[in-house]
C-alpha cells in the first residue's frame, strides 16, 4: 500500500497464494483452492522484487480491519522486532481477526537466537504455519519451532495460479499459510461455526482430533 490503493500484483507470489486460497474448482480449469465460495482483498505493500516497508504492512492491516476482513493471509517476513507490528495485530485481535502467518525459508528454529515475524508475535490470534513435503514430512526449508510454530501446511512444489492465467509450482511457507488460511474460511463459513468468533475457530483448527502436532513431526 503506497498510497497508489493499486494492488496489481507484478511479481506473481500474491497471485500464487490467493489461487492456493480461492480459485474455483469443479471447472475444469486450472487448479481448485481451499475455499471457492471466498471473497480475497488484494492488499500489497511489497514491490515487484519482493521488497517493502513494515510501516505499509501496517497500514494493509489496519485497512483490512476497517474493511471486515475476518482472516488475514501473511505470506511475508522477516527477522526485525517491530513493537507497532505487534499493535497492529493486536488490534486485529480486538476486531476477531484471525492473522495467519508463514514461519520462513532459512530451515532455522524460531525459537532459537533468531526469531522470524511477524509469526514469532505472541498475539493470541496470531497462528504461525510451517512447511511439510508431500509425504508428510517437514520442509528442509522451513522454520519450524515447538513453541513459536502452531502447525505444518504443504508447501513444497505447490501449483497455483499465477499472472497472465499461468500456473506455477513454487515452494515456501508462503505456500503452506494460504492452506490455513483457505481452511479458517471453510471453517468460519460452515453452517456451524457463522456466528463463532476467532477463538472458537482458531481452537477448532487446533484441536488434536482435527491435526497432527508439529511437535510430533518427524525430524523435529
Amino acid at each position: 500500500l503506497t498510497g497508489r490503493e493499486d494492488p496489481m500484483d507484478d511479481n506473481g507470489h500474491g497471485t500464487h497464494c490467493a489461487g492456493t486460497i480461492a480459485a474455483i474448482g469443479n471447472n475444469g480449469v486450472g487448479v481448485a483452492g481451499v475455499c471457492w465460495n471466498v471473497k480475497v482483498m488484494g492488499l500489497k505493500f511489497l514491490d515487484s522484487k519482493g521488497r517493502g516497508e513494515d510501516i505499509n504492512a501496517i497500514r494493509c492491516i489496519d485497512y483490512a480491519i476497517d474493511h471486515g476482513a475476518k482472516v488475514l493471509s501473511n505470506s511475508w517476513g522477516g527477522y526485525a522486532y517491530v513493537p507497532e507490528m505487534e499493535e497492529a495485530i493486536d488490534r486485529a485481535r480486538l476486531a476477531g481477526v484471525l492473522f495467519i502467518a508463514a514461519a520462513g525459508n532459512d530451515g532455522k528454529d524460531n525459537n532459537g537466537n533468531r526469531h522470524h515475524f511477524p509469526s514469532s508475535y505472541e498475539n493470541e490470534n496470531l497462528i504461525a504455519v510451517m512447511s511439510i513435503d508431500q509425504d508428510g514430512s517437514p520442509s528442509d526449508f522451513s522454520n519450524y519451532g515447538i513453541e513459536s510454530v502452531d502447525l505444518a501446511a504443504p508447501g513444497r512444489d505447490i501449483l497455483s495460479t499465477w499472472p497472465d492465467r499461468r500456473l506455477k509450482a513454487i515452494s515456501g511457507t508462503s505456500m503452506a499459510t494460504p492452506h490455513v488460511s483457505g481452511a479458517v474460511a471453510l471453517l468460519w463459513g460452515h453452517s456451524r461455526f457463522k456466528s463463532a468468533d476467532w477463538k472458537t475457530i482458531k481452537a477448532e483448527l487446533l484441536s488434536d482430533k482435527n491435526i497432527k502436532k508439529t511437535s510430533d513431526l518427524d525430524g523435529l
